[in-house]
């Protein structure tokens, strides 16, 4: 019961090859250096695409209007549907 004890101690910290989760501390580094550029890399890649998007955008005008008509103001209503459907 001791041996197995010991033996799940070990495999979270070696002491006697120093190795935490198996891997040393060499390791570890190169991991969190690797993620430290990898998010760096997303986190500007995103703020890239933002500066880019907001170039594009005017604070006067608006980009895209709305195609739909405020109701009773033109176009179809209900009233010229009704017309068509029952021939009037």
């Amino acid at each position: 019961m001791a041996e197995n004890a010991s033996s799940w101690k070990d495999s979270f910290y070696n002491p006697r090859t120093g190795e935490v989760l198996g891997r040393t501390a060499s390791s570890w580094a190169l991991i969190l250096l690797f993620y430290l550029v990898f998010y760096c890399f997303l986190a500007g890649m995103f703020a890239l695409t933002m500066w880019v998007l907001l170039l594009t955008l005017d604070d006067y005008v608006p980009r895209y209007r709305d195609r739909i008509p405020t109701p009773g103001s033109r176009g179809i209503n209900h009233h010229t549907l009704l017309e068509r459907v029952l021939c009037i």
